[in-house]
């Protein structure tokens, strides 16, 4: 009868495609030019949306955690698609910043955040003895859906204007969204159970399950919740910054063309064009990140189920310090291709760092509470959003170089690196 039950791939493969489109919400900066020309709002008033999406998104994940449990997943996703539609053909009308802070910051923060938990929740309890590569390559799309759509999206500002491109954005995911909540469902306990007693045998998945009040009473929670912060601070900073740091070393280098950067130099009249290249470079260095983003989580979703989360938090940690003393000496020498070395590390790390806070919550306490699990983990970025900027703004206004930055954040590499080695799984109670 095993036909009656479609394959746990078709669902996994509707889950890639959302989170891909979800992923695309985060590409805001598209956005930001056309919004400022419009209405002459400076760069502190449109980040300020950023800000407030990043924290809806963490508040809309918490509430679809609660919601599952009370409902079904797919009243959560409908619940989605009404955000996400109604925020983004509501923000084709804005005329004011308050106005587009609710519509984009706030509903389709939200929405993203609730579909995001409760499609990584519903796939994830078909893949119990997969926690690991199902994490990583979920969060591949998510994580690579802002690089592959954000194309398309720049083409229909082209043509379009910014007011329908937010009104076609919002039918597209209505249209999405609705459709998915009708294809994915959760596995029934008779597919699941011998996945899972198999997973338990393995040691991959815990002994019994967590719910959200007894997984932030164990010690485990807080020390990772301490690893993912430090990892988290640094990533985001240092990810937010890179196409100005790569321009610092670009411009101090000459556009990092050896002599004749010098002879540019040093003549004032031939200053725009080697300006002109080094921001070609600087954004395909900026690139070189987010590809390594998504690589990242890929890879680590596989090491986390071959080799155990121990050999994951080490490499995120390390490749975190090694990528910080490439940028610091990158700097130091006017070395662009070792910069992107750095650049790269980053992201690797970054998009590791994710997989592993979606996998720790699966593998550690068990698959059934995983929605609300997972979002109250997620709450982690909301502290490192604000503490790594900080750090880094102070940085490099103190010295006026990024230099200082990258010693700092190595740093918080080593501090990381530290605090992984007492993390260990939870006591069965």
């Amino acid at each position: 009868m095993s036909h009656a039950t479609p394959h746990r791939l078709l669902y996994f493969f509707v889950a890639f495609v959302l989170l891909m489109f979800f992923g695309l919400i985060y590409a805001w900066s598209l956005f930001v030019d056309p919004l400022e020309a419009e209405f002459g709002w400076d760069r502190s008033a449109t980040s300020v949306v950023f800000t407030l999406s990043i924290i809806t998104f963490c508040a809309g994940m918490l509430v679809a955690g609660a919601l599952e449990e009370r409902t079904s997943p797919r009243t959560v996703m409908l619940i989605t698609a009404a955000c996400l539609g109604l925020g983004l053909i509501a923000s084709a009308f804005t005329e004011s910043l308050p106005f587009i802070y609710a519509t984009y910051g706030v509903l389709v923060g939200a929405g993203v955040g609730l579909g995001t938990d409760v499609v990584m929740s519903v796939t994830l309890k078909w893949f119990p003895d997969k926690q690991g590569l199902a994490s990583g390559a979920m969060l591949m799309g998510f994580g690579g859906g802002t690089m592959l759509l954000s194309p398309v999206v720049t083409t229909m500002l082209g043509t379009l204007g910014w007011r329908l491109t937010f009104g076609a954005l919002g039918v597209i995911f209505v249209v999405l969204v609705g459709a998915g909540a009708f294809i994915m469902k959760l596995p029934t306990p008779e597919y699941v159970r011998p996945l899972l007693e198999k997973a338990r045998q393995n040691a991959t998945v815990a002994a019994v399950d967590m719910t959200g009040g007894q997984m932030v009473r164990t010690p485990t929670f807080w020390v990772f919740m301490v690893y993912l912060m430090l990892v988290t601070c640094g990533g985001l900073a240092l990810i937010s910054q890179a196409v100005p740091a790569a321009m610092e070393l670009l411009m101090g280098a000459g556009a990092g063309a050896g002599a004749s950067g010098a002879a540019a130099a040093g003549a004032g009249a031939s200053a725009a064009l080697p300006e002109a290249e080094a921001l070609m470079l600087a954004t395909a260095a900026m690139g070189s990140v987010s590809a390594m983003n998504g690589l990242g989580r890929l890879i680590n979703g596989f090491i986390w189920d071959k080799f155990g989360y121990r050999v994951c938090l080490t490499w995120i940690a390390v490749a975190f310090a090694a990528g910080m003393l490439c940028c610091a000496f990158a700097m130091m020498g006017g070395n662009f291709p070792l910069l992107v070395a750095g650049f790269m590390l980053l992201g690797l790390m970054y998009g590791g760092n994710m997989c592993s806070m979606s996998a720790m919550v699966g593998t550690f306490f068990g698959p059934k509470y995983y929605g609300i699990n997972y979002a109250i983990a997620t709450c982690q970025m909301i502290p490192a959003a604000i503490v790594g900027p900080q750090i880094l703004a102070l940085s490099q206004m103190g010295s006026g170089s990024y230099l200082g930055a990258f010693w700092v954040f190595f740093g918080v590499a080593i501090a990381a690196l530290a605090v992984s080695f007492f993390i260990k799984p939870p006591k069965a109670a």
